[in-house]
């Protein structure tokens, strides 16, 4: 079997992280994704580096750390660039003479970062097909450069089969993305039941910002930035998850994550949500405008309306469940994806040309972990169907 060395590379300085960071304190989506990703990768045997603005140099878990202005040189099989928070800027590695067999410049977000010159990447790796679509028509990033893949969980911190309590729902998010309705949609349910509560996970600090203060009401409990491995058992006893805003999510690890603790999802139609919620099956897309009274109303309805429908509910959470993947799958794809452009898949014998069209432009499909991948266009799909 084919391993390779594996470098990533993010010069992002608005934080000071590595994988202790995630378990213990709790950072955003796109730290948690390099991180848990360069993990995976190194448990399925490959040699992982992570030049980030890591604390000190030290090797965790197999994986090495090393802080990435000390580095001015990069020899590997596999680089991964990517920067997700501060400045959004790569300048810094014009000052990195690299040798690498595959660039992939790896986003997390609708903005694409300055400073970098698309030509320099064999791939743009992104989370979502909403995003697919940005970055062929906003970006204009060559179709067949754009890799889609959805991020993972790590599935050992969702194995609580501790007791839930229905009437906890939880908000886990930057304030900004819709914590107002979610408010709103608990006081709502307060008013036919005081027993229900919101727990508000995330705030300011997972971007890197001062913490903000919530106003102290009846019915709310305030966690704050809590560590990853927390956050699962402490939202696995709870029984919804609101994501109502306006915010065009580009993936929506707090969707996966809460759908892996078995919460069921009550969300908006926007960005990249449709992609991980089928509506009425692994949770439900809430229709109108977030802010809207009536929105509030019918979503507060709709939880009243489950916990009267105990058989139907416990149908939505076990499928949500069963949703996510984990990061180890994630890790097998990309080494999938890497074989195949490497000309090393025939030997692997672990991706698949399909004869069968992309359902986005018919084009050619790559049968990998967690589903099928068009090189034509970027478009994934999880089935043929």
């Amino acid at each position: 079997m084919v391993k390779y060395n594996v470098a990533f590379y993010c010069p992002d300085r608005h934080l000071v992280y590595n994988l202790h960071t995630l378990n213990r304190t709790g950072v955003g989506g796109g730290i948690t994704a390099r991180i848990r990703t360069a993990h995976a990768l190194a448990r399925e045997g490959h040699r992982v580096t992570l030049y980030i603005n890591c604390p000190r140099e030290e090797t965790i878990e197999g994986v090495k750390y090393k802080h990435f202005s000390q580095i001015n040189n990069i020899a590997t099989d596999i680089l991964i660039v990517a920067s997700t928070g501060g400045n959004l800027d790569l300048l810094d590695i014009e000052n990195v003479s690299i040798s690498s067999k595959i660039n992939i410049l790896m986003l997390s977000g609708i903005n694409f970062p300055p400073n970098v010159p698309p030509e320099d990447f064999d791939f743009v790796y992104i989370p979502s097909n909403f995003i697919r679509k940005i970055a062929k028509e906003q970006w204009k990033t060559q179709p067949q450069k754009i890799f889609t893949s959805h991020y993972g969980v790590t599935d050992k911190f969702f194995r609580n089969k501790g007791k839930r309590d229905l009437k906890s729902i939880a908000y886990l998010s930057h304030p900004s993305k819709g914590l107002e309705s979610a408010l709103e949609i608990v006081k709502i349910l307060r008013r036919k039941d005081p027993d229900y509560t919101l727990h508000v996970f995330g705030g300011n600090q997972l971007w890197g910002e001062q913490e903000g203060e919530i106003p102290p009401e009846p019915g709310i409990v305030y966690h704050g930035l809590i560590g990853q491995k927390q956050l699962a058992r402490s939202i696995q006893k709870m029984g919804f998850s609101l994501n109502l805003q306006s915010r065009e999510e580009p993936f929506g690890m707090v969707v996966t994550e809460s759908m892996a603790a078995g919460c069921v999802v009550l969300a908006s139609s926007v960005g990249a949500y449709p992609e991980l919620i089928r509506n009425g099956f692994n949770g439900f897309l809430i229709p109108g405008n977030h802010s809207h009274s009536e929105t509030h109303e019918f979503a507060a309805n709709l939880i009243l309306q489950l916990q009267e429908n105990a058989e139907y509910m416990n149908y939505i959470r076990q499928n949500a469940i069963n949703t996510p993947f984990s990061w180890q799958t994630i890790a097998q794809t990309w080494e999938g994806h890497w074989n195949s452009f490497l000309k090393h898949d025939k030997q692997q014998n672990k991706t698949q040309a399909l004869t069968c069209g992309c359902s986005n432009c018919s084009g050619r499909m790559l049968m990998l972990a967690d589903g099928l991948h068009c090189k034509d266009c970027g478009n994934y799909q999880r089935s043929i169907n």
